[in-house]
């Protein structure tokens, strides 16, 4: 695609998935993202997809996506964004009742905190931002993309933003050492609030859980929440529980996962709406009735309910970022 001429990147592919009258799961949307806005200092925010209940909706025939472009989401919702933040983009304090779970796409980009603290994530480091004070400032020479995952949390309990503060992390699980080098380890961030209020960086450094599937991809799991609104404010580390397929009900994964070249396919659906991110590589994904998806770094797609199965035929490793949202049963 030509590059945008407003932030300097292509438009973003988005493909959605669903199922036609028969049931069979079918690609329903394949374009570029088309709910685009151009903000204050060249910033261009494009609104891929939304939920507006928990669990969420996956038989509608709604492009949440064209929905009103608006930071904070729908009560007990969500909302898939990307972001491109131009060189020199000068930043804006904010903060929203939400958990986003954040994907550095491409370039890099300072975030500053409360008390001028200040954060560099670059391409392929990911973040769980946990209702806290930010801005982001691009003193780059290139713009810098960042997919975002919102979803509604919880207020702070009687008012007071009092958190875990800073903790201490835990190193990531091993693996063999020919799997380290192909799927080096994640950067993660998590932010939080200390007991005086104040947004801290609450861990930074590599996902800890990581786990080798029998088809040698490498699922690591990043965070997740268990209810509806979620739960911002304890210092449990949710990346540590166990790695299910599904979600909590009520609840989400956020979970980054390897696939290795040449690896062969698996059919399965959860009742979720995902939100996929490929950050590295490329990939195809089987549909029913033997259609196929081939997706490359920086596409984005939303799954709802549909069977698919992810299969390399490439070269090189393909690095995916899903959000898995829980969802009303299909049919």
């Amino acid at each position: 695609m030509p590059a945008d001429t407003d932030g300097g990147l292509p438009p973003v592919r988005r493909f959605v998935t669903g199922h036609d009258a028969s049931g069979r799961a079918v690609v329903t949307m394949d374009s570029a993202a088309p709910n685009r806005a151009v903000r204050p200092h060249g910033t261009v925010s494009t609104l891929i997809w939304g939920t507006d209940q928990t669990p969420a909706e996956i038989c509608s025939d709604e492009d949440f996506g064209a929905r009103d472009n608006v930071v904070q989401p729908p009560r007990q919702g969500s909302w898939f964004r990307t972001v491109d933040f131009p060189p020199g983009s000068p930043g804006r304090m904010h903060r929203t009742d939400t958990v986003d779970y954040v994907v550095c796409l491409t370039g890099r980009i300072n975030m500053e905190m409360d008390d001028g603290l200040t954060l560099q994530m670059t391409a392929g480091d990911v973040m769980v931002q946990q209702g806290t004070n930010h801005s982001w400032i691009n003193r780059g020479d290139q713009t810098c993309r960042i997919a975002f995952a919102l979803i509604d949390a919880l207020e702070p309990p009687g008012g007071e933003r009092r958190g875990p503060g800073a903790c201490k992390p835990v190193a990531p699980w091993p693996l063999d050492d020919a799997v380290d080098a192909r799927f080096p380890p994640i950067r993660r961030i998590v932010t939080a609030h200390d007991m005086a209020g104040r947004a801290v960086v609450m861990l930074d450094g590599p996902a800890p859980r990581r786990e080798l599937r029998a088809r040698g991809n490498v699922s690591t799991l990043v965070w997740g929440t268990d209810k509806s609104p979620a739960d911002i404010w304890r210092p449990e580390d949710i990346g540590l529980r166990d790695n299910d397929i599904a979600p909590p009900p009520l609840g989400s994964w956020f979970r980054v996962i390897d696939y290795p070249p040449g690896m062969t396919g698996r059919m399965h659906r959860t009742d979720t709406v995902d939100y996929v991110i490929c950050m590295a590589g490329e990939i195809d994904m089987e549909l029913d009735d033997g259609a196929m998806v081939h997706v490359t770094a920086g596409d984005v797609m939303i799954q709802q309910g549909t069977n698919h199965s992810w299969i390399n035929k490439s070269t090189e490793p393909c690095r995916i970022a899903f959000v898995l949202l829980d969802a009303k049963q299909v049919g």
